[in-house]
């Protein structure tokens, strides 16, 4: 199996993509690391508390790709009937910030400060599960991140790839964060 080993959704989705390979058919897997759209359920706390929260190490770069250049990338992708074969079709954003100047990126677009919270995976299980998650899933999504810190999946090594993924942070949290923040 290609990547993290034991990382929740992201061991199972690459398991799926295996099989599907092992039939033979030509297929495409899509490979985003963090969404940006993950900071849009975290707008009330950034809006009231001046605050986001990331489980992750502080120094570490967390490469980061916006939906709609994954809906882009499919699209041209799905509509593209010349090619054949399998192959992995990564969509990194170009910048390669930390949380904290992810933190100053959001700061000065808000026009105040931000700050970045970091949690360990343990804590962020127990906010899951506080929230409803079952335990299965809180376990789940607890192993994708300690894979991701641990195997350094998706960190400062994965290169931008501007013809699948675009858009950069700043840029997004301008069009989305932004009047998400402010509704």
């Amino acid at each position: 199996m290609r990547g993290p080993q034991n990382a929740g959704p992201i061991s199972a989705s690459l398991t799926m993509d295996d099989r599907i390979r092992a039939t033979g058919v030509h297929h495409r897997a899509l490979c985003p690391p963090f969404l940006m759209e993950n900071l849009l359920g975290q707008a009330g706390s950034i809006r009231d508390r001046g605050e986001f929260h990331l489980t992750m190490t502080e120094d570490r770069v967390l490469r980061t790709c916006a939906t709609r250049d994954i809906a882009a990338t499919a699209a041209r992708l799905l509509l593209d009937g010349s090619w054949t074969g399998q192959e992995d079709v990564p969509l990194v954003g170009p910048d390669a910030l930390t949380t904290e100047g992810m933190a100053r990126v959001v700061s000065e677009v808000l026009g105040r400060p931000v700050r970045v919270r970091l949690t360990g995976v343990a804590q962020y299980r127990a906010a899951l599960l506080e929230r409803g998650a079952s335990e299965a899933w809180a376990q789940g999504l607890a192993d994708m991140v300690r894979a991701l810190e641990d195997q350094g999946f998706y960190g400062a090594e994965a290169p931008p790839t501007p013809g699948t993924a675009p858009t950069g942070f700043r840029t997004w949290c301008e069009q989305e964060l932004r009047p998400a923040v402010l509704a």
